[in-house]
């Protein structure tokens, strides 16, 4: 070992000490410990169909951007539920258009909930001009011009617009409040390159939110923070979604934000968002 090594492996030594005596974990910081928390929802997804004490059953079709949503575009099935994006000459109902359907998934009503942990493990879907979501939402306050995010916000925990890019492996994490007009207000962050592949293989994508923070994490590793020096944390309670969505307006696809539009992919194209669990635990 040189004199250089010997002196950077005691500086090393010094600073696990020192971590030590005081608590100091790096990695325990990056990382999500769940022995904080106990798990007080959750939808595995067994069974044949979705679980209508959990998730709002939408069977009028909802026009959404550039494509529209119907709970029928939602499948469960051997333990997976998933969120199909098609598009569909006929629609889903009598008189429904000719578009790109897909389904938004929302716990509404049914669940909701102030601070804690909450985690989707999932694939997610291939294809231009689209992109899925997990997010949190207090509808009324976020359609009302509060001037912080107290009084609810939409947490968006991971999005995907990322397909079809340079670097397709990244998700974005935001959070807005303040109504979706003139008085938006809004904080969001851009991973990097997360090294794996997002589209064939599960993985996970989580958030702590608590009276301080919001913390993200993917695959249990912190990726993002938003703190009292960007907003001020939801206070109010969130309800769950699973969404997909497509660039565009009035029903109709074109370039945005996710790269190319849903047409780039070919009327026959469908495209899977693959869940296999959503959790959301309370701090103990």
């Amino acid at each position: 070992m040189s004199f250089f090594q010997r002196i950077i492996a005691f500086f090393m030594s010094i600073f696990a000490l020192l971590s030590s005596w005081l608590g100091i974990s790096p990695s325990d910081e990056k990382s999500i410990d769940l022995n904080r928390f106990e798990l007080v929802w959750s939808d595995e997804f067994e069974g044949t169909q979705l679980d209508p004490s959990k998730w709002q059953i939408q069977k009028t079709t909802l026009m959404r951007r550039g494509g529209y949503w119907n709970t029928e575009l939602a499948e469960v099935q051997d333990g997976y539920l998933t969120i199909f994006a098609r598009y569909l000459e006929n629609g889903v109902n009598p008189g429904d258009p000719a578009g790109w359907y897909s389904a938004r998934l929302r716990t509404k009503d049914l669940y909701e909930q102030t601070y804690g942990y909450f985690e989707v493990r999932c694939m997610l879907p291939e294809g231009y001009g689209l992109w899925s979501a997990f997010w949190m939402q207090n509808l009324e306050a976020t359609q009302q011009a509060y001037p912080d995010g107290a009084n609810g916000s939409e947490i968006d925990i991971m999005e995907s617009p990322y397909y079809g890019s340079e670097a397709p492996n990244r998700i974005q994490n935001a959070v807005h409040w303040g109504g979706y007009d003139e008085h938006h207000q809004f904080v969001e962050n851009t991973s990097a390159d997360l090294g794996v592949d997002l589209y064939n293989t599960f993985h996970t994508y989580g958030v702590e939110w608590n009276t301080d923070a919001y913390i993200f994490y993917f695959d249990g590793k912190e990726i993002a923070r938003f703190d009292k020096t960007q907003l001020v944390p939801s206070q109010a309670p969130e309800h769950l979604l699973l969404t997909v969505e497509f660039n565009g307006a009035d029903g109709v696809p074109s370039e945005g934000w996710a790269a190319g539009t849903a047409e780039d992919n070919g009327r026959d194209f469908v495209a899977r968002f693959t869940v296999d669990y959503v959790r959301a635990y309370q701090y103990k």
